[in-house]
C-alpha cells in the first residue's frame, strides 16, 4: 500500500469511521478522509466483480462506501503547473500554519511555486499545508518528481484535482480548499 494511502486512512476522525478503509472494486481503488480523496481506476477492469472495504489492519467490512467519482470536478478551467520541489519547500516551511494561499500570480507568500498554463477568473485558493504535502508525496509515488498540473476552479471554495496516468491506472487526487 502506498504511504500516502496510510496517512489518509489514519487521519479519519472517529466520527466517520467508515472512511477509515480502502475501497477495492474490480474497477478501482479509492479512499478519502473527507479533505482529500484518491481514486485509482484500472485501465482494464478485472474480470471477476468484487466490492470490498478493508481497514489498515486488513479486516474487511460489509459497509457501503461513498461514491467518490462524483466528487471529481469536471469544470475546473484553470491549469496551474506546480514546481514540486519549490511547492514542497514552501509547504514544509509553513506546515504549522492553518493554510497556504496560492495567488493568481503563481506565488505563496511571495514565493513563486509554479506557472499558470491557463488562467480564467482565478484569484486565489487556500489549502492546508498538510494536504499539499500529501499531494506532493502521492505525486512522487506516482513517478512525478518535478512538475504536476493542478486543475482549479475560479471559485476559492471548490475542490482542486490532479490527474496522474500510470501504465495500468488513471489516478486522481482531489484536495479541498480552506475557506478564507
Amino acid at each position: 500500500m502506498k504511504k500516502t494511502f496510510t496517512k489518509v486512512v489514519k487521519s479519519v476522525s472517529k466520527a466517520r469511521p467508515l472512511l477509515g478503509h480502502v475501497h477495492y472494486t474490480n474497477e478501482r481503488i479509492e479512499l478519502t478522509d473527507s479533505h482529500v480523496a484518491i481514486i485509482e481506476e484500472l485501465k482494464t477492469p478485472l474480470e471477476n466483480s468484487f466490492d470490498i472495504l478493508i481497514n489498515l489492519e486488513g479486516v474487511p467490512s460489509a459497509a457501503s462506501y461513498p461514491e467518490l467519482k462524483r466528487l471529481v470536478p469536471v469544470d475546473n478551467v484553470n491549469r496551474f503547473v506546480i514546481d514540486i520541489p519549490m511547492m514542497e519547500a514552501v509547504a514544509k516551511i509553513n506546515k504549522k500554519e492553518l493554510y497556504i494561499k496560492l495567488e493568481s500570480d503563481g506565488t505563496i507568500s511571495g514565493q513563486k511555486v509554479g506557472e499558470f498554463e491557463r488562467l480564467e477568473g482565478f484569484k486565489y485558493i487556500a489549502f492546508s499545508p498538510k494536504y499539499v504535502l500529501w499531494l506532493l508525496e502521492y505525486a512522487k509515488e506516482s513517478g512525478q518528481k518535478e512538475h504536476i498540473t493542478i486543475e482549479l476552479s475560479d471559485s476559492a471554495v471548490n475542490p482542486a484535482v490532479v490527474h496522474f496516468e500510470q501504465p495500468e491506472t488513471f489516478n486522481t487526487f482531489i484536495i479541498t480548499p480552506i475557506r478564507l
